[in-house]
């Protein structure tokens, strides 16, 4: 999916803090920042969980291998027993990656967050095993730099490290809930700052 800032929350910002006319605020277009990608694994569908996530990517293979016992086709006890509430569908943040132009303002995880918060509806977590995704040559020091940089990011989502770089959002508690939160407010603000850059 495309990570985008929504044309209708630009316009009502800018209708609430400028003197914008009405063409003006019609003409207010969605911003392209990125993109990004989430896998829901059923766990309770007609296909096997492993299966699924191994033929999807390796990364969302090797979550599958953290988090799920592949033999019974469920939940690692592990990962159950670090869950409040283990059960329903797992939603795996694969990746989050913004152009250029648009890193180090914070809006990853204002954008990812919005996402969790609309698709994990049914869903007893999510996960991700932080890394870089977009493609740029680095050496093992450096993905274990990037890594650890982004753990940081993603832990002001709720994402708390569980095992083998795998890092987990419960989605029954209220810690992941207010922090989701607290980036849609940051979310407004950016919104707010991005049109007082650019003027009509």
């Amino acid at each position: 999916m495309i990570a985008r800032i929504d044309a209708n929350i630009l316009a009502e910002d800018m209708a609430a803090h400028r003197n914008a006319d009405q063409d003006t605020l019609d003409a207010v277009q969605d911003v392209a920042v990125g993109r990004m990608s989430f896998v829901r694994v059923r766990m309770f569908g007609p296909d096997d969980p492993f299966q699924a996530m191994e033929a999807y990517t390796g990364d969302v293979s090797r979550i599958g291998e953290t988090l799920l016992d592949v033999g019974r086709s469920e939940y690692a006890r592990a990962f159950e027993e670090a869950l409040a509430h283990p059960v329903g569908d797992l939603l795996v943040m694969d990746r989050v990656i913004l152009e250029p132009e648009w890193r180090g303002a914070g809006l990853g995880p204002v954008l990812a967050g919005s996402a969790i918060r609309r698709l994990s509806q049914g869903c007893t977590a999510v996960a991700c095993e932080p890394g870089s995704a977009d493609g740029r040559e680095m050496t093992e020091e450096q993905h274990r730099q990037a890594a650890a940089k982004l753990a940081r990011v993603w832990s002001t989502i709720g994402f708390e490290p569980f095992q083998d770089g795998v890092h987990v959002l419960d989605c029954h508690l209220q810690r992941p809930l207010d922090l989701l939160t607290a980036r849609q407010e940051e979310f407004t603000r950016l919104c707010r700052f991005w049109r007082e850059q650019r003027p009509c």
